[in-house]
């Protein structure tokens, strides 16, 4: 797997119509046209090959000192380069970041099933394949059908848990701009094919971050958790942090009433609704997993917090909180 930081696009560039979005999709489908659908991992390679850009416009500070810093620490600790530039990066990244995924998946085992792997690495391609369809075939990024054995020493979970967040920051990324070109769509039928596909990236993000801690608890108590403390990186390391979550919450804020009334009171809302709820219970599980049942959080051992609440119960609450500012409009029972 490559050492190199993945060029997410910074947030603000990303794109938020649906003809921002097509033209993004153009672009990258006429980089890779002719090359086919390749299962294989020296076609994954390839394919890495031809995706990822060979240089690209760093993106500067953006917000105020302190929040630049926190994001900043974050998306350095987990390999990250936030780049300016056009909106096809978004999606180069988003598949770079699939294969590094699928590639991972070839070398080392996987809890998830053969279904789960194809959605976790084949979301970006389905998006460049299906427009306005329902998600579902037409993957360039496909997942190997054997897994060898599960991450078993430190270096391969340590692989695996940043491969597996920036996958997730990818994904974060993909359901911020579908939810924007949900929002910006004129027609019922629009929203809701765009409100589709957020639906599909909520399940592949929650599908990250299940395997980004897909490793034995013992190896992040002895290899992870202590790169994530002083002073490797500074106080109160924490998923807060996310540059890309923070803009998500953004763009979810009050969703519901930004949509057409038969949307929002539709089927399309309520499953993203229930989407964005699984992929917060993924965030609670991973916690979970690695002791946040008994333990406290790092930002919470930081602050010397002592409120008897654990570090799952603490994530439970903020995914109450940032589910609470959709703001959408429920059917009647």
């Amino acid at each position: 797997m490559t050492t190199k930081p993945l060029p997410l696009l910074h947030t603000r560039d990303l794109p938020t119509t649906g003809g921002e979005l097509r033209a993004a999709m153009s672009a990258v489908n006429a980089l890779i046209a002719g090359l086919g659908s390749s299962p294989s991992a020296a076609g994954s390679v390839r394919l890495r090959r031809i995706l990822a850009p060979d240089h690209y416009e760093p993106a500067g500070p953006q917000e105020t000192p302190s929040l630049e810093d926190a994001f900043s620490e974050h998306d350095t600790f987990f390999g990250v380069a936030r780049a300016h530039g056009p909106a096809d990066l978004f999606l180069r990244a988003l598949l770079v970041a699939e294969i590094d995924t699928a590639l991972d998946l070839a070398r080392t085992a996987s809890s998830l099933s053969p279904a789960e792997r194809t959605t976790l690495v084949g979301s970006g391609s389905a998006l460049l394949g299906h427009r306005h369809e329902r998600p579902g075939s037409g993957r360039l990024v496909h997942p190997p059908e054997d897994c060898t054995a599960p991450p078993a020493d430190e270096h391969t979970a340590q692989l695996r848990w940043k491969s597996g967040h920036r996958l997730f920051f990818a994904h974060l990324q993909a359901i911020t701009v579908t939810c924007g070109c949900a929002v910006h769509a004129s027609t019922a039928a629009e929203q809701a094919a765009y409100l589709d596909h957020t639906v599909m990236f909520c399940t592949s993000a929650a599908l990250a971050m299940r395997h980004a801690a897909d490793f034995a608890p013992e190896l992040y108590v002895r290899s992870i958790r202590p790169t994530m403390t002083p002073p490797q990186v500074g106080s109160g390391f924490s998923g807060l942090q996310t540059r890309d979550h923070y803009y998500l919450v953004q763009s979810l804020d009050s969703l519901g009433t930004r949509l057409l009334p038969e949307v929002a009171e539709g089927t399309a809302y309520r499953k993203v609704e229930e989407a964005l709820e699984q992929l917060y219970a993924a965030h609670v599980h991973v916690c979970r997993r690695f002791g946040g049942d008994t333990n406290a959080s790092l930002r919470m051992e930081a602050s010397k917090e002592d409120s008897g609440t654990t570090g799952a119960e603490r994530a439970q609450q903020y995914a109450g909180l940032r589910l609470r500012k959709l703001g959408g409009r429920r059917p009647a029972a």
